[in-house]
């Protein structure tokens, strides 16, 4: 009876497991009650506040911030995962705290990214304890969301699923690419994050040569490829639209510009043992390369990640050779985003295989991934103790996240992030900010803004005489301001700012964009697209249930 039972539990185990893991590693936020903004903390708050406005006041505008970032009209969410700014916005509505908000995306990312790195290691090779700890080593190593927050923790959430189907590839042998769910997964990934679209896209390659070298349905693993590829095409239509449409017709400023050379994978900041785990997987496989071209690519992939992001990779001449990747790939490191689920998967055959042949290695393995755990744990834990307490001592700030209304946070927390201002390749970056600080946020108090129900912007304010002023907005090459319900002459500085004439007494300008006439058309189809894609893959796992 007893053997019975734990039969049936056994399979929910590991997750109760991760439940519980997670919990601990936000116990001292939850119970400090401290919400931690830091890095790009603010520039993720802004731009889900103003999804979360939107929606509450259902007045909608796709391109413009309205709410976020000062109500300057400023494009952000456009090129920067817009369906899921709106989930966050929802979230952070039901939530009516930051506090509870950072909470509750924390541990559901976190809990999204250990299960699915479990269900890949059990995809690999079935094994409750060893499985359950190496997912546990994954939990630990990942940056999690809210010590930033910052969006390397979701797609350290979503790789795993990208992971699954590169494992595909070379374990099915008859069918290696499943269009349904490759498409799906490149097109959640491309809903929330560009750059670990093109990461992931980039790390499949090994695996789709290896899986295409060995399969004998060689015509119908392209044609697979080819379907997923045009239902990512589809479903993300909205995503690489609208970087092309900001790239070509009404250029962007791209984000800030990083040192390459010293953004890259500092091993000294890992703890030797986790460098010894990954020693050891490296040379496990060096030296039974044969055994499993499954752990061959998976490690060898990882390594190319690694070696990648790393300084041996000449980035200071890179920098200099093509300096747009200064400010569009940045940071060099986030490469490990991509090696750790590889190397996490390509452990579990290693140490599964190294125990069936060798017993007398039981011990070492098992000291080696215990120690890796709770080495790991215990960094996780300081890291986000140490960005609690360092955030809990803002008082005004820590007040402002712990209650309603929610757009008070930023009556005490302003940073001029200068992304995706108007493209203006004379003006370095540190200019555009010190433009947007002294334009927009020194003045943005000074005019009363509204919302409309069509998604415009009106700024009303007194003159005492007539003359010009700087409205504390920015405009961009589509978008459209009437002042005084005229439309007049503007003047605008290198980031958009325009200077306008005022009347004496009571003026208003309303700030639009002029979206192409193709645009929600297309937003259209891709709802409707997802719509059906969804319906069918629900239909196709209920039938595979019966």
């Amino acid at each position: 009876m007893t053997s019975k039972i734990l039969k049936r539990i056994n399979p929910y185990v590991p997750y109760l497991v991760f439940i519980i893991a997670v919990y601990l590693l936000l116990s001292y936020q939850i119970q400090t009650k401290t919400t931690i903004i830091v890095g790009d903390g603010y520039f993720h708050f802004s731009r889900i506040y103003d999804a979360a406005e939107q929606i509450r006041h259902h007045s909608f505008n796709y391109f413009q911030t309205n709410w976020g970032f000062d109500q300057s009209g400023r494009v952000i969410n456009a090129v920067y995962g817009p369906f899921f700014a709106y989930l966050m916005g929802g979230i952070l509505l039901i939530t009516g705290s930051w506090f509870r908000f950072q909470i509750l995306t924390a541990f559901v990312i976190s809990i999204i990214a250990v299960s699915g790195m479990y269900k890949v290691l059990d995809k690999i090779k079935p094994n409750l304890v060893i499985n359950t700890l190496l997912a546990l080593v994954y939990l630990f190593k990942i940056s999690t969301w809210n010590n930033g927050p910052t969006f390397s923790a979701v797609s350290y959430a979503l790789l795993p699923f990208v992971v699954l189907c590169a494992i595909r590839m070379i374990q099915n042998k008859e069918r290696p690419v499943s269009w349904l769910q490759l498409g799906l997964t490149m097109s959640v990934v491309g809903q929330i994050h560009l750059m670990s679209t093109v990461l992931s896209a980039l790390m499949l390659i090994p695996f789709a040569v290896v899986g295409f070298i060995q399969t004998k349905n060689r015509k119908k693993m392209v044609i697979n490829l080819l379907v997923a590829l045009g239902l990512t095409l589809l479903l993300t239509a909205n995503i690489w639209l609208g970087v092309g449409y900001f790239k070509v017709v009404d250029p962007l400023g791209n984000p800030i510009a990083t040192n390459m050379a010293e953004s890259t994978i500092n091993f000294s900041a890992f703890s030797f043992v986790f460098n010894l785990f990954m020693v050891f997987q490296l040379i496990y496989v060096v030296f039974n390369f044969k055994e499993s071209k499954l752990n061959m690519t998976l490690t060898l992939t990882a390594l190319v990640f690694i070696l990648m992001g790393s300084s041996l990779m000449p980035w200071g001449w890179i920098q200099n050779a093509f300096p747009t990747l200064r400010e569009t790939f940045q940071i060099p490191r986030r490469l490990f985003t991509i090696a750790l689920p590889l190397i996490v998967a390509g452990s579990t055959i290693s140490i599964q295989n190294l125990l069936q042949k060798r017993i007398n290695w039981r011990y070492f393995v098992g000291a080696l991934v215990l120690t890796t755990v709770f080495a790991n744990f215990n960094s996780s834990i300081r890291d986000n103790s140490f960005y609690a307490i360092n955030s809990f001592m803002n008082k005004p700030v820590q007040k402002m996240a712990f209650s309603y209304p929610i757009g008070d946070l930023f009556k005490y927390i302003n940073r001029p992030a200068p992304d995706y201002l108007p493209r203006h390749d004379k003006i370095p970056t540190q200019d555009k900010v010190a433009l947007y600080q002294k334009d927009v946020i020194n003045h943005k108090n000074e005019y009363r803004h509204q919302v409309l129900k069509d998604g415009s912007l009106r700024l009303t304010w007194q003159a005492n005489n007539p003359g010009k002023v700087k409205l504390p907005i920015v405009m961009y090459r589509y978008s459209k301001l009437t002042v005084n319900k005229k439309d007049s002459f503007i003047l605008k500085n290198a980031i958009g700012i325009p200077t306008i004439k005022e009347q004496k007494g009571f003026n208003q300008a309303i700030l639009s964009y002029q979206a192409p006439k193709w645009w929600t058309p297309m937003l259209i189809i891709v709802g409707i697209s997802w719509v059906i894609t969804i319906i069918y893959s629900l239909y196709l796992a209920i039938k595979k249930l019966r």
